[in-house]
């Protein structure tokens, strides 16, 4: 058994399994064509299934005691089929995926020193507990969007046929279905994320001499893209960078800006697994949902309707979805199902009861 199964209670597998029995599970509507996985309490994968509606999704999950539930991105044939050969490939989804534990600044901020949890830049050495600031989420939302933005202009597709779900733990999936990209090979999905990602940009093809144009929002390609960035930067009436002071800098400062960083290899595999909207993340027990905002509170948590009675392992003061919780180790004490949750996912306290509230 991994160092993280010993960490988390065992309630809180129960609590999550408790809440898949009416849990409200958005699938693909070609769902039977779909590859069904599950991680169990274990923490074994379970592949290779199908299902053909949602109740027979979730009589999956608790009989094979899926904590983490699946479905592929792809459609297939015979999604049940034990091997990627066999299933026969039909088409898959565009999907992009922001995690911003990547970002500057968004590493793990409070480790464990002692018995005390303390933000990582105290002068201790101490193990890092997998709590990013809550400001990268909302960075990794604002990122989520604009790609958004850049698949409609760019690319074509269709904003009501693009999906953002929060990932349930440490960032978003952009997931774009029924595009003309449905049937993509690798090679096209290549292009297009290297093409959002921007890191084969040639920048000494961009002219920075004094008569050379700064590139505007209604240009083409990253031009367009540049031009959108350089637009918050610099005063409507600027045409020429012979007006900028520093055309090196502030071009380098809307390269950053507009450049989004997704992992390339989830875009381009046409065969990868997406987290079920509806299900838990394990790693924060925090539900994957769509999103249209995103706000930092118990609106994430699948446990709203909990409580949970819990032990502490450490001592800590933190912020979890916006309700300040303080505890000292071996405190026993009653915490909302959000807080209780995501502090047992987090391996700071142990789960001794849960109850739906009234």
């Amino acid at each position: 058994m991994s160092t993280y199964s010993r960490r988390v209670s065992n309630k809180l597998h129960l609590m999550i399994l408790d809440y898949y029995k009416e849990a409200r599970f958005e699938v693909p509507e070609d769902l039977s064509q779909r590859e069904v996985a599950v991680q169990t309490v274990d923490g074994g994968m379970v592949r290779h299934m199908s299902a053909s509606d949602v109740e027979e999704l979730r009589s999956i999950v608790l009989k094979k005691r899926g904590l983490d539930v699946y479905v592929s991105t792809a459609s297939y044939r015979d999604p049940a089929a034990p091997s990627m050969e066999a299933k026969g490939w039909l088409r898959a989804d565009l999907q992009f995926d922001i995690d911003v534990d990547h970002a500057p600044g968004c590493g793990p901020a409070y480790k464990v020193c002692g018995e005390t949890v303390v933000p990582s830049s105290a002068d201790c050495a101490g193990d890092p507990l997998p709590l990013l600031p809550k400001e990268c989420l909302y960075f990794g939302f604002e990122r989520a969007t604009k790609l958004i933005d850049v698949l409609e202009k760019y690319f074509g597709v269709e904003r009501e046929k693009v999906e953002l779900h929060f990932s349930g733990n440490r960032g978003f999936h952009v997931v774009a279905r029924d595009t003309q990209y449905d049937a993509a090979d690798q090679t096209l999905r290549r292009e297009v994320v290297d093409f959002i990602v921007g890191d084969l940009l040639i920048k000494e093809k961009f002219c920075l001499k004094e008569n050379c144009f700064v590139p505007k929002p209604d240009e083409p390609g990253w031009r367009g893209r540049l031009g959108e960035a350089l637009s918050k930067l610099l005063p409507e009436r600027v045409r020429l960078w012979g007006e900028v002071d520093d055309p090196e800098a502030l071009f380098e400062r809307a390269l950053s800006s507009a450049k989004i960083d997704v992992d390339k290899q989830v875009t381009v595999d046409t065969s990868r697994l997406l987290r079920v909207l509806g299900s838990v993340n394990r790693k924060s027990a925090l539900v994957v949902k769509r999103v249209d905002k995103f706000v930092w509170d118990f609106s994430l948590s699948p446990f709203v309707s909990y409580v949970t009675l819990v032990r502490s392992r450490y001592n800590f003061k933190l912020d979890v979805l916006g309700k300040h919780v303080s505890m000292k180790k071996g405190e026993v004490g009653e915490l909302p199902g959000p807080a209780g949750a995501y502090l047992a996912a987090k391996g700071l306290v142990e789960i001794l009861r849960f109850d739906r509230a009234p």
